[in-house]
């Protein structure tokens, strides 16, 4: 059974995108403008198109509302979009009005919707395939469309009455839907999970090996998303939401050729564009779950061939790596290393599935039937889910339009109501199925690999397995590996077949990068010492008129640094933008002294080098020298609940999904009659316009926000964005501005003037701001970036951030233990919090947990009183001003005087006490006793800790961490 491309193609332009401008203003109707001139063009016949498809998208995307009987079409319920243009966000319910759009002639927007399309036809209308691929991808661009119409085109709604879902999710819904009911099929909801994800990351020995794990794992998604998207299209892909994401448009790229590449490139697209290690195809984009739309009949087929490709592409990998590792070391690999492999990589990824029908039948319309099959499915997992989610008394009689409403009703609902069961029914399945996972111990008899400890290490000789540490390695490839390439491999390291395709997946996916694209870039090679060093780096950029001794110092330390022979290694992109301006001598020393430093760490002594005159010539030049870097790892908060939107805090109502003018006579009528009321108040299950939007808001933000936070807005190194997950290296310098960014671009919040990003974020207008500006712009859920409007998670979602900052030696493996534990810390503290911990060089640590800002009326956040603001000013004020340092080490011996009980934070004796000796230290070192007393009663009254002694002690002493020489920014960048 193959995919009827035309028929997609007829259930994808069965409306205009234009359709929201045209509407009530052409007078041949919407229908048989655009669609019926690319009807014409494409060789679509009526019978092409199944309009059940678009019944049942409707029925599950638009809550409707009733009429009264016999007035079907009141004036009402016309709501013209040109002359009251608004959008709902349709996961905060936040409402963007626009200006009035009657400037816009139909005429005009008609023909500008058929010439955009008539361009993307492929193969003048005969493949249809490629036709669809480029409509569903290039179709939403308003930027191949009309510059003029900016990101309007992008965010056009598919009903003006209900402007939560855009025009092109409605269509995408219709097409997947539209191909899943093709030759008498069901639709069905197919569900796959890959892992594993914490434990196959973390396991390495360098932030190349963390990149690599993450990167790979997403590799291997897309491989398995691939065979979907390929057999049924991308449309079929509900999560992650496929489009934009650059491993697609690279596969697009391929399945197009010429024709898509020109319009890549006219778009700017980036993977094309950026011929560097900074292209987002390095980018870790696509998270380990995904939830499709497929024909019931070939649901376990097309999870087979997924799970399978993925598979395939794992071990072909490992295959590859092995080969190149013993190559370099002077030998083959043999049927032993092979046999090693097949059976190391037998199983990985390990992969789940699971698959619901969302049940249709011979009559669409015939609810109680299919109703009655979703209840009892999911009655065999539990009996009382049958009366739960969507099946709860008030949901089920709201939605079935059961309701007595004296004179007004609903229009016949169909089975397009029942999504949220099957999605439902579908989540359970998997959870299940992930409890009863089975399982086969691999047996291993040689030793161990050095990094993961579960595999043997890779071998040509079976009799090497049992040797000693000191014997291998005079005796293994492994050893000889070491010598000739330490990136690949360090003195003692014997790694199994998944570490080691972990270890080259930087070079393999490099040259692959290479090859498609005409790229010339080396290993991605990403340090923590680079990170650490960036800070000095960024300071020592102005320094432009260097003295002769300062230069002399600059090509001692060059030539010293080519003996190492160390690569050369990513810096953040912002430190790299400014390496151009430096000398040469500062560009050679720039890119290869992090991979000194990291040479060094694993060896003191490397052959040819002192490494006491190496550490010397560096101080000589970089004078005070940052060592310490930071990690951060966000989290959305309840992700789970947002899906399965079966709570009322992760859930709207149904009258906060409907334009104004609609709510605003059901308001009227509701007064009156109380079932109608109940109604309105009702909230809204899941659909896949919802489930649309959720995976759209996540990728606007991993793809593009995440990455222009981390390394346009500060030096850092965005590891891994995948959803509501971020992974990132980050100059501790920047490290305050960096959480705050991120925690902003997730929910889309404008930011307060207090909080003194200006410089990196501003706030979207109405009507729809500035888009010529650079910046990120944010507002109500809605983000402006490059001329693209976003719709992020909304004021509604929260976040929890874990951060902590270490020194460059210190072991990654500890490093991302007590990253895992912050972030646990602050979800464990309440969500909507972070934890930031500094880990000192001798021992010991500073830790604060905090909530980001305090909340104001229904909840809204006070981001005029943030926390890391005010740990920004204390920063600033000691940094420079002539407020000493030691007035905070001062007070912490103070502190030790007083209670530290959870009561005490409420009494105003013992407040105005701490306050006050506070105040005192602070004034005496030419600080601010202000100041002193706003921390308190922050403290007592935001983070209301159960320590409050404890806790501004913590304060305090983090605060002064950012303050010290090696690591303050220069006076007007601080006052910017």
């Amino acid at each position: 059974m193959s995919t009827h491309w035309k028929k997609k193609l007829a259930a994808w332009v069965h409306d205009p995108a234009e359709k929201s401008l045209v509407l009530m203003r052409d007078r041949v109707g919407h229908e048989q403008g655009t669609v019926r001139d690319l009807r014409q063009r494409l060789g679509i016949q009526d019978g092409d198109f199944d309009r059940r498809a678009d019944h049942l998208a409707a029925a599950a995307d638009r809550p409707n509302w009733p009429f009264r009987q016999g007035e079907r079409f009141p004036a009402w319920a016309t709501v013209r979009f040109t002359e009251q243009p608004q959008l709902i966000h349709p996961l905060s319910g936040a409402r963007f009005d626009l200006h009035k759009l009657t400037d816009i002639g139909v005429d005009h927007i008609k023909d500008i919707s058929l010439q955009h399309f008539q361009r993307l036809i492929q193969a003048g209308g005969d493949d249809p395939r490629r036709t669809f691929l480029a409509f569903w991808r290039f179709g939403p661009e308003g930027r191949l469309a009309d510059a003029d119409l900016g990101a309007l085109w992008q965010e056009l709604p598919a009903d003006t009455r209900t402007p939560d879902h855009t025009i092109w999710a409605h269509l995408d819904t219709v097409s997947a839907l539209h191909t899943a009911l093709d030759q008498g099929d069901e639709p069905c909801l197919l569900a796959l999970s890959f892992g594993p994800v914490q434990g196959f990351i973390s396991q390495g020995r360098s932030t190349s090996d963390l990149w690599a794990g993450s990167h790979l794992l997403s590799s291997l998604v897309w491989a398995a998303l691939r065979e979907i998207a390929g057999e049924v299209g991308p449309d079929a892909v509900l999560f992650p939401a496929l489009r934009g994401v650059p491993a697609v448009d690279a596969w697009l790229l391929e399945e197009g050729g010429e024709a898509f590449r020109e319009l890549f490139q006219e778009l700017g697209a980036d993977f094309l564009a950026r011929r560097d290690d900074t292209n987002p195809l390095f980018s870790a984009a696509l998270p380990n779950k995904c939830l499709c739309l497929v024909p019931a009949r070939r649901a376990r087929e097309l999870a087979e061939r997924a799970i399978a490709a993925a598979r395939r592409r794992a071990l072909d990998i490992a295959h590859e790596a092995a080969r190149r590792v013993f190559k370099e070391a002077g030998c083959e690999i043999t049927d032993t290393t092979r046999n090693q492999i097949e059976k190391q990589m037998a199983a990985f990824p390990e992969a789940f599935w699971t698959a619901a029908r969302w049940p249709v039948g011979e009559d669409h319309r015939d609810i109680e039937t299919a109703s009655q099959r979703l209840q009892t499915a999911l009655g065999q997992i539990h009996p009382d889910l049958e009366q739960q989610g969507v099946f709860t008394p008030a949901t089920w009689a709201a939605l079935n339009r059961q309701l007595d409403l004296e004179g007004w009703t609903f229009w016949r609902p169909n089975a397009g109501i029942l999504y949220p069961a099957v999605h439902e029914l579908t989540e359970r399945h998997l959870a299940a199925g992930k409890t009863i996972r089975p399982f086969e111990a691999l047996k291993q008899k040689g030793h161990r690999c050095t990094q993961c400890g579960e595999r043997e290490w890779l071998t040509p000789k079976p009799e090497l397995l049992p040797l000693n540490r000191r014997d291998r390695q005079q005796q293994s490839p492994w050893g000889r590996l070491a010598e000739k390439r330490r990136a690949w491999a360090k003195g003692g390291e014997h790694l199994c077949a998944l570490c080691t395709a972990k270890r080259l997946w930087p070079s393999l996916f490099t040259e692959t990068v290479e090859q498609h694209l005409d790229m010339d870039i080396r290993r991605f090679v990403v340090s923590t010492h680079a990170l650490a060093l960036s800070t000095t780096l960024w300071q020592h950029r102005d320094e432009t008129r260097r003295s002769p001794d300062q230069s002399c110092h600059e090509n001692k330390l060059k030539q010293r640094l080519t003996l190492v022979e160390a690569e050369p290694t990513v810096l953040p992109r912002k430190l790299a933008r400014e390496l151009p301006h430096q000398s040469e001598d500062m560009q050679y020393i720039a890119r290869r002294l992090p991979s000194a430093l990291e040479m060094l760490k694993d060896d003191a002594a490397i052959q040819g080098v002192d490494a006491e005159a190496l550490e010397r010539d560096i101080s000589s030049v970089f004078k005070p020298r940052e060592t310490y870097y930071a990690l951060i790892q966000m989290d959305g908060d309840r992700m789970g609940a947002w899906f399965a939107g079966n709570e009322e805090a992760y859930t709207l109502r149904y009258q906060d999904t409907w334009h104004d003018q609609i709510r605003a006579q059901m308001d009227r009528v509701a007064r009156k009659n109380r079932a109608l009321h109940d109604y309105m108040e009702t909230r809204r299950p899941p659909s896949p316009g919802r489930h649309g939007a959720l995976s759209s808001a996540l990728n606007h933000f991993s793809l593009h926000l995440a990455r222009y936070v981390v390394e346009d807005c500060v030096k850092g190194k965005l590891i891994y964005a995948g959803g509501d997950d971020v992974l990132a290296l980050v100059a501790v310098d920047d490290l305050l501005d960096a959480m705050q960014l991120l925690r902003l671009a997730y929910s889309g919040l404008a930011p307060d003037p207090a909080m003194g990003l200006d410089a990196h974020v501003g706030r979207l207008l109405e009507g729809g701001g500035a888009p010529q500006d650079k910046k990120l712009l944010l507002k109500d859920g809605f983000g402006l970036l490059h001329g693209r409007l976003m719709r992020l998670m909304g004021h509604r979602a929260t976040a929890s951030m874990g951060a902590v900052v270490a020194h460059h030696q210190a072991p990654l493996a500890r490093v991302l233990r007590e990253l895992r534990e912050a972030e646990a810390g602050a979800k464990s503290a309440g969500r909507n919090r972070f934890c930031l911990r500094v880990l000192k060089r001798g021992g010991g640590a500073e830790e604060l947990t905090a909530p980001w800002w305090p909340l104001g009326e229904q909840r809204a956040p006070r981001m005029d009183r943030a926390t890391l603001t005010l740990m920004g000013r204390l920063r600033d004020e000691l940094a420079h001003t002539d407020f000493s340092r030691g007035a905070i080490y001062r007070a912490q011996l103070w502190f030790e005087g007083l209670t530290d009980r959870p009561q005490d934070k409420r009494d105003p004796r013992w407040r105005a006490q701490m306050a006050g000796a506070l105040a005192q230290q602070f004034t005496r070192q030419a600080g601010s006793g202000a100041l002193a007393r706003e921390i308190v009663d922050f403290v007592c009254d935001t983070i209301d800790p159960a320590q409050p002694r404890t806790a501004i002690g913590q304060f305090l002493a983090v605060s002064e961490f950012f303050a010290r020489p090696e690591r303050i920014r220069p006076y007007e960048e601080a006052l910017a």
